[in-house]
């Protein structure tokens, strides 16, 4: 990946929609061009898939988990990505070993959510942070 494919890549990620031809204008190439580099991004795997972010449900909310020692962390991860209202799972280093971004309805769907991966025999822990403003 050279600096162009970084160029694009930053267009796309602010907008996955931006039609190729306004992209070339930015980064002063061709539409046909931008059109190859990113056949080629998909192709390599770097760019994975184009989403829609939304402006959310109403109560988002970050949730660190702690999983127990000799478990296999992607198979939780897994589990938890599939359920209705988390948006994104991360597997992380550090002290927590995933990260869920939680999209809820309510406070309470939100804690249900929670409840819910403290619930699994895998979890040691959690830790919680609201998202007060996304910009």
């Amino acid at each position: 990946m050279d600096d162009l494919d970084a160029k694009i890549l930053a267009i796309l990620l602010r907008n996955a929609r931006e039609p190729f031809v306004n992209i070339a204008s930015k980064v002063g190439t061709s539409e046909g061009t931008v059109r190859a580099r990113v056949k080629r991004l998909l192709d390599d795997g770097v760019i994975r898939q184009f989403t829609v972010r939304t402006a959310g449900r109403g109560v988002k909310a970050l949730v660190e988990v702690k999983i127990a020692a000799n478990v296999n962390t992607g198979d939780v991860s897994a589990k938890i990505a599939g359920w209705d209202s988390v948006e994104q799972v991360w597997e992380v280093a550090g002290e927590n070993d995933i990260v869920v971004l939680v999209d809820a309805s309510s406070t309470g769907r939100l804690n249900e959510v929670v409840e819910r991966i403290r619930s699994l025999h895998e979890t040691a822990g959690t830790q919680s942070r609201l998202i007060l403003k996304e910009l």
